[in-house]
């Protein structure tokens, strides 16, 4: 799935959309496991509403923001509901169809993403899909001194934050500054 300028906006603009988009990343994502999704709506939901509830709870009380939150803040909060909220109930191994012979056999690449979406699936999906937001923003960006590089954080890094994000206290502001980490030259 490819997050584009109207990506935030959607996901702002209704339910239907928060959910399709949301969804049509982690088919995405999850189908590099060869696992299929399924999702909890009414979690779903429950996160985009949450999601927009602290959005507009900060942005009253930052009053000097002029365009709303930036791109950080909102991955952020986003990010921290998505894996409050565990909108992932269950995913599928299609590789393992009783009707099929043998299976399909993963390769490496498949297996460790696999072994890394069972130690954490809503965590790395919300770090992700918040990640994917912030990468395009900062790409997209005209005002940097020197261009941004094309970060992809290392398998290591997203095992090291999925951890982090399921056995400790994560806030939406603590999410912001790993964010903003990852972009900060």
């Amino acid at each position: 799935m490819q997050i584009t300028k109207d990506t935030l906006p959607a996901l702002i603009e209704s339910d239907t959309k928060f959910i399709s988009i949301f969804k049509s990343y982690a088919e995405e994502a999850m189908w590099s496991a060869r696992l299929v999704p399924q999702f909890s709506k009414p979690r779903l939901v429950e996160a985009r509403g949450a999601w927009l509830n602290d959005v507009d709870r900060v942005g009253s009380h930052e009053k000097h923001l002029v365009n709303g939150l930036d791109h950080f803040k909102q991955a952020g909060h986003l990010a921290f509901w998505l894996r409050r909220m565990s909108p992932l109930i269950e995913a599928s191994d299609p590789t393992q169809d009783i009707q099929d012979s043998s299976g399909y056999e993963l390769d490496e690449t498949e297996s460790a993403f696999r072994d890394l979406l069972f130690a954490g699936p809503n965590e790395y999906l919300a770090f992700d899909f918040g990640f994917q937001i912030v990468r395009f923003y900062e790409m997209a960006r005209i005002d940097r001194v020197t261009p941004c590089p094309d970060i992809r954080p290392s398998r290591d890094y997203y095992q090291t934050t999925c951890h982090f994000l399921k056995y400790k206290n994560v806030s939406p502001h603590g999410l912001h500054i790993i964010y903003k980490s990852l972009f900060v030259m």
